[in-house]
């Protein structure tokens, strides 16, 4: 299964041509895997070292880095497909266009919302912490939306315009250091994850099937660089370590990493077997 994959694999885009060459192109490194039923959607908790995750019921779950789980809640949503922190709470999403906060318990702080009425497909959430804004992958649309809570788009990036396509496009998030935006597209597309600028721009894109099939949800630890993607075929949450397109525009964030880190960052050696 998924879950013994011990081999590093490091990954050099396969549409590197398709694009402009940055000074340092992005590459990933295969960590780990660890079992988890259905994941849609992933959440790094900082206070708790952990991540949240989403699986499109209503159970949400909160585990370590290495899937070992902490707690969890059942959400008052039909069934959540994406999830974000934001501030000292967190936002769920129903996957339709229906928004909720609640508590790390699972206490809701307000009714249902919705924060527009183009939004009908969340499969990925991220809230921006430094603006509270939200990036929104809408599948439907095939577009990443940057709205407020109120409602108003300030960004929006088209994945059919895109150099390589992004169809599908399911889990969102931020690197906080380079600043640069991280999608992932499934399988009914390119199974790929996107690297785009804070403007916008394509940077880069790398295939995602050495960690399994059926990307769907995606979140960082800044303090370690790793980045975990939900696979939805297979049941697997992997964990790479990340280093971000840099290009000659690209300002990295002086920030100190915290104290929540990884007691090992190092790949194991056995092959992937399937």
């Amino acid at each position: 299964p998924f879950s013994m994959l011990r081999f590093a694999i490091t990954v050099v885009p396969a549409f590197a041509l398709l694009l402009s060459l940055p000074a340092w192109s992005a590459e990933l490194t295969l960590l780990r895997t660890f079992d988890s039923r259905g994941p849609s959607g992933l959440a790094y908790d900082d206070r708790f070292c952990g991540i949240w995750i989403a699986n499109e019921t209503r159970s949400i779950k909160l585990v370590t880095p290495y899937g070992d789980e902490i707690m969890g809640f059942e959400s008052n949503l039909s069934r959540v497909d994406a999830i974000a922190i934001q501030e000292n709470h967190l936002v769920l999403s129903d996957g339709n266009g229906l928004y909720q906060q609640v508590d790390r318990m699972g206490n809701e702080l307000g009714a249902p919302y919705r924060l527009s009425g183009a939004l009908v497909d969340t499969d990925g959430l991220f809230v921006d912490s430094t603006t509270n804004d939200y990036w929104v992958a809408d599948d439907s649309i095939a577009a990443l939306v940057r709205i407020s809570h109120d409602g108003k788009v300030s960004q929006r990036i088209e994945g059919a315009e895109q150099a390589m396509p992004l169809m599908e496009p399911q889990g969102v998030t931020r690197d906080p250091v380079s600043g640069n935006l991280l999608v992932v597209d499934d399988a009914d597309a390119s199974d790929s994850l996107f690297e785009f600028s804070a403007e916008g721009e394509l940077l880069d894109v790398i295939p995602l099937a050495m960690g399994g099939r059926d990307a769907e949800g995606i979140t960082i630890q800044p303090e370690t660089k790793t980045l975990f993607i939900a696979y939805d075929d297979g049941d697997v949450v992997a964990a790479f370590r990340y280093s971000p397109t840099i290009s000659d525009d690209t300002h990295l964030a002086s920030t100190t990493p915290g104290g929540c880190v990884l007691s090992s960052l190092e790949p194991a050696t056995d092959l992937p077997r399937g």
